[in-house]
């Protein structure tokens, strides 16, 4: 921790009025920069919105050149990743010290690196267990190889884990009874080890709207911090499962003889889109809670003070993986474009203040793919009209037509207009790309409706990006399954 950051941790604890001071020092706070987007805005641009919008930390999921360079300078203290599917690399010695050097050593005079993430929630019970045995590996020789260059005192490895590595046994369901899954307690054991005789922090991912997304049973107003839902943990009292599920782990650590390790919040966050509960409303009231919480270091009851945290995400992504759910590609406080969604304050002040988006955006031409009303019958050309809203969708973020979404009252020209539409824009609005068999026209009017917006995506208007069909050919299953459900629900 540098002079400064000390000195202004002190103010803040001695000072009357702590939140209202942290909008000149927003130290507690970080975002993940995820780049899973057909159409990504420029490093420096992300990079101006971060320094706009006084964000002094970011996550990254990989260390792509682009995005470091475009760091360099900014005084940004930096996440760099290293993905599960580099993992097994890893567990070779000389492959992480060639790693360490291309990626840490080569920027470090530039760029504030300060930890290197180890595979991103490796343990997930979704994977069945393929990066098990990959992952304590590939920590130990990364730290190794950050200490034989010299930065090991000032960079650690840390391993991103989802909340779901630990839990509280259901005979006994509160915090202090929390302890580390019993399928992976000896991996979690040797890295909660290495981490602590590293002086490396506990990276943990906290997501209280799964937690809401998962159980129909899950008490509503629990999942943010203004509610009047408790847990009495032997006269610990619980307003909220944030704070629940932090202390949980806490509980965990202390069974492990390593009570007092720092923890990290690599991600938490509330999805706008996608979901029933996945909407602007109740991301600002979540956002609402978090941010002064976080501000006046409040900390939990296990662990009262500063704790570092990384709101996912800061962008969201068209592309993502929506095998947890369509909420996925919807995480953002900030737009596909860069332009913010709600008012927050970051400064945790409590101001309903609009973002700083991004600047000098270009857009494709003021023009849409619609259904053509005049191309089909409904009664007798379902299969057609199903199967090409399917391709479409295959090939684009159809997430905001599920049920409860933002676009999911449309009747069925809205949803295959907006399907379409979708496809068009991925494709850079190519002509042939609003075909469709005949079944889809170009349109300069806008489409959108009421809630539902029919998107203009980024981008040269004159030029356009190249084919990003290769995306989502890995959710080509999934698109699939998606849309089926969503013409069932017709």
């Amino acid at each position: 921790m540098s002079n400064q950051r000390k000195q202004s941790t002190i103010f803040l604890c001695i000072t009357i009025s702590a939140v209202s001071l942290f909008s000149s020092e927003v130290s507690a706070l970080g975002v993940n920069w995820g780049t899973m987007a057909t159409h990504q805005l420029p490093p420096k641009t992300v990079v101006q919105m971060l320094k706009d919008n006084n964000v002094k930390k970011v996550k990254l999921f990989d260390a792509d050149t682009n995005t470091m360079v475009a760091l360099d300078g900014s005084g940004i203290e930096v996440m760099v990743a290293i993905p599960n599917d580099q993992l097994k690399d890893m567990g070779s010695y000389q492959r992480a010290k060639d790693w360490v050097r291309r990626n840490i050593t080569r920027f470090n005079d530039g760029v504030k690196i300060k930890y290197v993430a180890v595979g991103n929630e490796p343990f997930l019970t979704a994977y069945n267990r393929s990066f098990i045995n990959l992952t304590y590996p590939a920590l130990f020789n990364i730290q190794n190889a950050l200490n034989e260059a010299g930065v090991g005192d000032f960079i650690k490895a840390t391993v991103p884990l989802n909340a779901d590595v630990y839990n509280s046994p259901p005979e006994n369901p509160v915090p202090s009874a929390g302890r580390f899954r019993q399928d992976i307690f000896e991996e979690m054991k040797l890295i909660v080890n290495f981490l602590a005789h590293n002086k490396a922090p506990f990276t943990v991912n906290i997501y209280p709207f799964l937690s809401l997304y998962l159980s129909s049973n899950f008490p509503f107003d629990y999942a943010f911090f203004n509610g009047q839902n408790t847990v009495n943990d032997n006269g610990i009292i619980y307003t909220n499962v944030f704070d629940a599920n932090f202390d949980t782990l806490l509980a965990s650590l202390r069974a492990l003889g390593h009570g007092d390790m720092t923890v990290i919040v690599g991600e938490v966050g509330w999805p706008t889109d996608g979901d029933k509960n996945a909407n602007i409303p109740n991301a600002e009231r979540f956002y609402t809670g978090l941010l002064p919480k976080l501000a006046a270091n409040r900390g939990t009851s296990l662990r009262p003070g500063y704790i570092e945290v990384y709101l996912f995400g800061f962008i969201d992504e068209d592309a993502k993986s929506i095998a947890p759910g369509n909420f996925e590609r919807h995480w953002g406080i900030f737009k596909y474009d860069g332009q913010p969604k709600f008012p927050a304050d970051l400064s945790g002040a409590g101001q309903k203040k609009i973002l700083n988006g991004a600047q000098n955006v270009q857009y494709l031409q003021n023009q849409w793919c619609m259904l053509n009303p005049n191309a089909i019958t409904f009664s007798n050309n379902t299969n057609q009209l199903g199967d090409n809203v399917n391709y479409a969708c295959t090939f684009s973020d159809c997430t905001a037509l599920g049920y409860g979404s933002s676009c999911g009252n449309l009747d069925e020209v809205g949803n295959a207009s907006y399907a379409f539409n979708m496809y068009f824009q991925v494709q850079n609005q190519k002509a042939e790309a609003c075909d469709f068999e005949g079944l889809a026209i170009i349109t300069t009017r806008n489409i959108s409706r009421e809630e539902c917006n029919f998107p203009i995506q980024i981008g040269d208007p004159k030029s356009g990006y190249s084919d990003h069909n290769h995306i989502y050919v890995s959710n080509i299953r999934l698109g699939l399954v998606s849309m089926l459900v969503l013409f069932i629900a017709l």
